[in-house]
C-alpha cells in the first residue's frame, strides 16, 4: 500500500507542474471586443503587427469593461494510477479590484488529486488573477514572440506563433487562434515551456473560449500529460452558468 501511496503523490506531483499553465491561460477569461473591419476586410489591410496590438487593446479594454463576474467549473482528473477518476465543483467569483475567489460545491475521488492539485490550482489561479503576477504571464508582446502563420476562413481567426520572452514557468508554447472580428483569443493549443519534473515525457493542452454577450469566456480546457512508467493523466475543466456586470459608462 505504500508503493502505491508513493506512486500516486509521485503522479500527482509531476502532473502539477505541467498543469499550472492552467492558471496563465485562464487570464485570458475576460477578453472584451474591441470594434474593428469585418474579417474578410481585416484580412486584406491588417499587418501582423496590427492584429497584435488590436489584441493587446481588447485586453486591456476588458480590464477597464468588466467589473465583475461569476460562473461555475468543473474539474477531472483520470489516470491509471488512479482508478476512479476525481472531480471537483467550483463556483468562481471575479471582482475587478479583489480578482478571483472560489468556492467548493462538489467534491468526488481521490482526497490527494483534490489537495494536490485541485487546490494548488485553485490557489495559483488566485494569485495571478491580480497584479503584478497577472502582469507576467498576460499573453502580450511583454511576454511573448508572436510569428504570424495564416488566416484560417473556416475559423474566421488568425493564427500566431507563440514563444515566451522570459523564463517564467507559467508561459506557454504554441499556438493561438485570434477572432478576426472581435480580436478576441478563441482558443489557445501548446505546451508549459518548462519541464518541471523528470517524470513527465510531454505535456499538450487545448484551451478553448466562446462568446458571451460582449466578452469571451473561457468554455473547455483539456490537458494529457504522458509520465514516465506511470500513464497518461488527463486534466479537463469545463465552465458554464456565467453571469456578468459590465461597468457603467459615465455620461457628461
Amino acid at each position: 500500500m505504500k508503493i502505491i501511496q508513493w506512486i500516486v503523490r509521485q503522479w500527482l506531483t509531476a502532473s502539477l507542474g505541467r498543469w499550472k499553465i492552467v492558471s496563465s491561460v485562464a487570464l485570458l477569461s475576460l477578453s472584451v471586443v474591441v470594434p474593428g473591419p469585418s474579417a474578410q476586410g481585416s484580412t486584406s489591410t491588417l499587418a501582423p503587427e496590427q492584429i497584435i496590438t488590436r489584441m493587446e487593446q481588447r485586453y486591456e479594454h476588458q480590464l477597464q469593461a468588466l467589473t465583475s463576474y461569476q460562473g461555475r467549473r468543473r474539474y477531472s482528473v483520470t489516470g491509471g494510477v488512479l482508478g476512479d477518476p476525481a472531480y471537483l465543483l467550483v463556483e468562481e467569483q471575479y471582482g475587478s479590484q479583489e480578482g478571483k475567489q472560489f468556492r467548493v460545491l462538489e467534491r468526488g475521488g481521490s482526497a490527494q488529486v483534490e489537495k494536490r492539485v485541485f487546490s494548488r490550482l485553485l490557489k495559483a489561479e488566485q494569485e495571478t488573477s491580480r497584479d503584478p503576477a497577472r502582469e507576467a504571464v498576460e499573453l502580450c508582446r511583454r511576454n511573448y514572440n508572436f510569428t504570424f502563420v495564416q488566416y484560417d476562413p473556416a475559423k474566421g481567426s488568425y493564427i500566431f506563433q507563440v514563444e515566451p520572452r522570459t523564463s517564467n514557468p507559467y508561459l506557454l508554447r504554441g499556438t493561438i487562434w485570434v477572432d478576426a472580428q472581435d480580436f478576441a483569443v478563441r482558443r489557445i493549443e501548446g505546451e508549459p515551456v518548462v519541464r518541471q519534473s523528470s517524470f513527465v515525457r510531454q505535456t499538450h493542452f487545448i484551451h478553448e473560449f466562446a462568446k458571451f454577450g460582449e466578452f469571451w469566456l473561457p468554455v473547455r480546457h483539456r490537458s494529457e500529460t504522458d509520465l514516465v512508467l506511470l500513464g497518461r493523466a488527463i486534466l479537463e475543466i469545463n465552465y458554464f452558468d456565467y453571469q456578468w456586470q459590465k461597468r457603467q459608462e459615465a455620461h457628461p
